[in-house]
């Protein structure tokens, strides 16, 4: 007899013979999609607000706390701006380990460090 452990979701569909593989597919896509993070959706003045924030830490080449959206979760990360695309709506950050191009409609807030 084997010992393995069985998943919660794996279970589930053991315990029915009647669940069709694209009934389970679907099920999972659907959980999957119930886990997904949402962005809050920024108003013009928040917006406004956190260009002054970059804007002002590029400025003053200080280190700023930035929380963005990557597509997938928010993420935060702590470095120093230093370029910005305006035609491509994005900017240059430079982090310990790496340097990032971040969006600006991907910002969630921004601190100084």
């Amino acid at each position: 007899m084997r010992n393995r452990s069985v998943s919660k979701k794996e279970n589930l569909f053991a315990a029915s013979r009647f669940v069709l593989p694209e009934h389970r597919e679907l099920y999972l896509r659907l959980k999957e999609e119930q886990r997904r993070y949402v962005p809050p959706v920024l108003d013009e003045e928040q917006r406004a607000e956190l260009s002054e924030r970059l804007w002002r830490a590029l400025q003053e080449k200080r280190e700023a706390i930035l929380t963005y959206y990557d597509g997938v979760a928010a993420r935060r990360q702590k470095g120093l701006i230093l370029h910005v695309d305006q035609a491509a709506r994005r900017f240059k950050l430079k982090t310990e380990s790496d340097t990032l191009w971040i969006a600006f409609a991907a910002v969630l807030d921004v601190q100084p460090a």
